[in-house]
């Protein structure tokens, strides 16, 4: 596992305290009436809490310079500049 990676999630207190929660969560919808059923709004919250988790995860890689590019179905984010090195090499310095 990479030391970014591992500094992004494992290392990350935001990612511990929603995925405790979260834990807690699921825990919670087996032991309340129905018994043994987790309603559609505590997977609804565990995905919420997740994405905020994601979220911090972006922050931390853009505070670092990491750059990524993420692609699921039509949708596509990028972070950073994954042209870099080609902006780079087109400056020719003249104003």
């Amino acid at each position: 596992m990479s030391e970014a990676y591992k500094s992004a999630t494992i290392k990350n207190p935001a990612f511990w305290v929603c995925l405790t929660i979260t834990v807690g969560l699921f825990v919670a919808g087996f032991c309340v009436p129905p018994q043994g059923e987790i309603d559609g709004s505590i997977l609804m919250a565990g995905g919420i809490l997740f994405a905020f988790a994601t979220l911090e995860t972006v922050h931390i890689a853009i505070k670092k310079g990491v750059d990524a590019k993420v692609k699921h179905g039509n949708t596509e984010l990028t972070v950073g500049d994954l042209n870099r090195e080609k902006n780079q090499g087109d400056e020719t310095g003249i104003d």
